[in-house]
């Protein structure tokens, strides 16, 4: 699970400074804020790890090679009105998370700190990395071009420098630079401490499962390749297809194990609770690959793209949660998108469910009152403890970010309640209230003039 997170000259922050993420973390404020900057970090280092370009210190991204996020150049990377910390300067970017693997101890914690220079042709150059437990992993810093200065944790001096420890994709050393340090008579077995810490940074970031705010519309039927798939996709496109297998694996069929099915039946139960459909039915046509997904609703069972676009937007929302695996992260972009105000609160219940029973962490950004609202319920329920959720409000302050963390009580209330947090509320009851009056009065004028 992630738990930490901080920024520094990232788009439009100049720092956000450390903020905590919970098994529930929610995102609000208002548009252009900053609140999509926060989720970009994360799955900009996604990308970068689980590339297989050696060579990029930092994948920007391809829109022509599917990438989750585009960033453009590393000047398009860079905050426009950066300031200088104690850590990063002006012309640096500086990216910092934490996080825990699942099943260890919340206090069991890992550390990636990087900060990145503009580089040849518009590239990100890594400057500084720190990777690894407290006391134990490596830290990098580049001496000149290609050069950097390599430190373990357990060694109060560095190692050396040479090219060779300028770590590929900013988390991890080739095999080759992994022996040769292993030969170094003064190092021996302590390279087995830096063995481990990549991967481990691999696996994390592997875990997460992203829905962007822009889902694929339903289509009438669906190619099937036969097998449960290994993903959703950012836009949703594959969380028809895990319906279909797990629909398919209802009825016994052969080469599915243990509780395929069990997805299928979930979501047909969550999307009763969301009142969106009253069931689901998966549909072979012919002897073909082709599959539609056939939904029951009020009494009526109609193809999946002849309901409404709710239904087809909130499908990958649900069974992007019922995929996620313990120690699974799932960052779900506008979850409540073409959803009545019921089905919006009712998606905190999933979330809540979800993140407490099967050990799921979920990063929410959302414009949502409803959603939010329920969670403040299921604190005061005792559902959801107040350390188990994170609700930050989101806002431009001049030509930057500012965050601000909603502090929730055991009844969860706000103490700190932004300014027209979800619209000025209370102006529009004032606004009401003064022309009901106003038109009272005016009522009362023209009945007493008639009656003259």
């Amino acid at each position: 699970m992630l738990t930490h997170l901080k920024l520094e000259n990232f788009k439009i922050w100049r720092s956000t400074g450390p903020v905590r993420l919970a098994p529930l973390t929610l995102l609000l404020g208002t548009n252009s804020s900053g609140k999509s900057s926060l989720i970009q970090s994360l799955l900009l280092m996604r990308q970068t790890v689980k590339g297989t370009d050696a060579g990029l210190d930092l994948n920007l991204g391809n829109p022509d090679a599917g990438d989750t996020v585009t960033m453009g150049q590393f000047r398009d990377l860079l905050c426009r009105h950066g300031q200088a910390t104690e850590t990063t300067p002006d012309n640096q970017v500086g990216i910092e998370f934490r996080w825990h693997p699942h099943g260890s101890t919340a206090a069991d914690t890992t550390l990636f700190s990087a900060r990145y220079r503009a580089g040849p042709a518009g590239s990100a150059e890594l400057e500084a990395l720190r990777l690894g437990q407290d006391g134990q992993g490596f830290a990098v810093q580049r001496r000149k071009a290609g050069i950097y200065r390599l430190t373990l944790g357990s060694q109060a001096g560095p190692v050396g420098q040479s090219a060779a420890f300028r770590p590929e994709r900013s988390f991890a050393f080739s095999a080759a630079t992994l022996n040769e340090l292993s030969k170094l008579e003064k190092l021996g077995s302590r390279v087995d401490e830096i063995r481990p810490v990549g991967p481990a940074l691999l696996d994390e970031l592997s875990r997460i499962i992203y829905l962007g705010p822009v889902r694929q519309l339903a289509r009438r039927d669906y190619v099937w390749s036969g097998r449960m798939p290994t993903h959703i996709g950012d836009d949703g496109g594959r969380a028809v297809d895990v319906l279909i297998a797990s629909g398919v694996a209802q009825h016994g069929k052969p080469g599915f194990s243990g509780d395929s099915g069990r997805i299928f039946r979930e979501a047909e139960q969550w999307l009763k609770m969301l009142e969106v459909a009253d069931g689901l039915q998966v549909r072979q046509l012919g002897r073909s690959a082709r599959y539609e997904l056939l939904v029951k609703h009020r009494e009526a069972v109609v193809n999946l793209k002849d309901v409404g676009v709710g239904v087809s937007q909130v499908i990958p929302v649900v069974v992007a949660a019922l995929f996620a695996k313990p120690g699974h992260i799932v960052i779900v972009e506008e979850p409540e998108s073409h959803l009545h105000p019921l089905a919006q609160t009712k998606l905190a219940e999933l979330l809540a469910k979800i993140s407490t029973e099967r050990d799921v962490q979920f990063i929410v950004e959302t414009h949502s009152e409803h959603l939010f609202r329920r969670l403040q319920t299921l604190i005061a329920r005792q559902d959801v403890r107040p350390d188990q959720a994170a609700l930050y409000f989101v806002e431009r302050n001049g030509q930057s970010a500012k965050l601000r963390e909603l502090k929730l009580d055991n009844f969860g209330r706000v103490a700190n309640w932004p300014e027209k947090f979800f619209g000025d509320t209370l102006g529009e009851t004032r606004e009401q209230t003064a022309l009901a009056i106003q038109r009272a009065k005016q009522m009362r004028a023209h009945d007493d003039h008639a009656s003259d």
